[in-house]
């Protein structure tokens, strides 16, 4: 009788970024119960995919095998984690896990493909558990530039594994939960088997600025503005675009949100209580019709997407608030490679240079160490990358755990 056995098998996500999905298994071999960990999308560019609009893993294998799928685990909203669920959920059919605010962005990317948004499930943070099959699942609480981003526990016959997802050492990020040293100690006092560590920005050694190191500098810097202030930051990180609408309050200005993207997470948010009230808002057809140093935009597009808010702002698709001369187009996040956003925001947004010296004022604030939650944990014996390209997974060796 083949012995049973355990299984990690990325289908997305690893030696990548974007497009995560990850099958773990238990039982003797062509016979593993499995439930998988996040279902995503990459974006294509107009370079190596001209025509494409998603890119999503090839799930033949686990489809063919879908009568031993028990279950799905979504670690955050991302889209690289969870734009995938609409498209293969048909294909799968088995129940979805997620904390409040992921499971809600999940039901809409259900309902958008015409499934069934009720076979999507919401779970508390560990240590509440869900059982499925031979596997026991928890959502540990990581911060992120996105609310409620989990890790994984999982509890198997073989040991305990923690999937990090995607994580930062943030004692103190705004709406997402502050990194919890004592949370990941007790996640880590049975000991773990294997741990499977987001790689991304393993090249920086250093930690990250705290979200919360923004809200002083970015009200400075929008009273000192002239005319009007468009602000991009991911749609996602609702910290940032309440900390920008407020920073805009605050200077007396009237603030905008474009792209259905952002409005849409600022709507979960609040639907799902992760924030009480969002600064107030007017259209983008009121802000045509204000003084121009009393607007300012925040907008999608951070990454240069040519179809993002910023995108249309510059062609003139948003009434009355183009990017001609004289605006301030400031960019709050990390550089891409990927998508190469200054030189594509560069040529949608031709912006004025402004008084601080250069188009782009950003910070880089979403630096993190190779897999460090564990490292005063008890150390496994086993640790894999996954979330970032091989010369990422190169560098990781050299910060495992001891």
């Amino acid at each position: 009788m083949r012995p049973e056995r355990l299984i990690y098998l990325p289908l997305g996500g690893a030696g990548e970024i974007g497009m995560n999905l990850y099958i773990y298994g238990w039982g003797r071999a062509d016979a593993e119960r499995l439930i998988v960990a996040d279902i995503g999308v990459a974006f294509p560019d107009m370079d190596s995919s001209p025509g494409v609009d998603l890119i999503f893993a090839d799930a033949e294998w686990l489809i063919a095998r879908r009568n031993r799928l028990e279950a799905i685990f979504l670690t955050h909203a991302h889209e690289d984690h969870v734009g995938a669920l609409g498209y293969l959920w048909e294909a799968l059919r088995a129940p979805v896990y997620a904390r409040a605010f992921t499971g809600r962005i999940a039901t809409l990317k259900m309902e958008e493909r015409g499934q069934d948004p009720a076979h999507v499930n919401i779970v508390g943070p560990f240590p509440e558990q869900v059982a499925a099959g031979p596997f026991k699942v928890g959502f540990l609480p990581v911060s992120h530039s996105i609310p409620e981003a989990s890790a994984l526990v999982i509890d198997t016959p073989k040991g305990r594994l923690i999937h990090t997802g995607d994580f930062k050492l943030d004692p103190d990020p705004g709406l997402s939960e502050a990194h919890d040293p004592e949370a990941w100690a007790e996640a880590a006092r049975p000991g773990i088997h294997a741990l499977i560590c987001d790689s991304t920005n393993v090249f920086s050694p250093h930690p990250g600025r705290s979200e919360s190191s923004l809200p002083d500098n970015l009200h400075r810097f929008v009273a000192d503005a002239s005319g009007m202030v468009v602000a991009t930051t991911f749609a996602s990180n609702i910290a940032r675009v309440r900390a920008l609408a407020e920073a805009g309050i605050a200077a007396g200005r009237s603030v905008a949100l474009l792209g259905r993207a952002m409005q849409k997470m600022v709507r979960v948010a609040e639907e799902t209580g992760v924030i009480d009230a969002f600064p107030p808002l007017i259209t983008a057809e009121d802000a045509g019709d204000l003084p121009r140093g009393q607007v300012m935009l925040i907008v999608t597009g951070s990454q240069g997407e040519t179809r993002a808010a910023s995108a249309q702002l510059a062609r003139g698709r948003f009434p009355g608030a183009g990017t001609e001369g004289g605006r301030q187009l400031s960019v709050f996040v990390k550089d891409d490679p990927r998508q190469r956003a200054r030189g594509a925001a560069d040529r949608q947004c031709p912006v004025g240079k402004g008084r601080h010296g250069g188009r782009w004022r950003g910070w880089r604030l979403s630096r993190v160490g190779p897999c460090q939650p564990s490292r005063s944990a008890r150390g496994p014996p086993d640790d894999r990358c996954p979330h970032g390209d091989p010369d990422a997974w190169r560098a990781s060796p050299s910060a495992r755990p001891s």
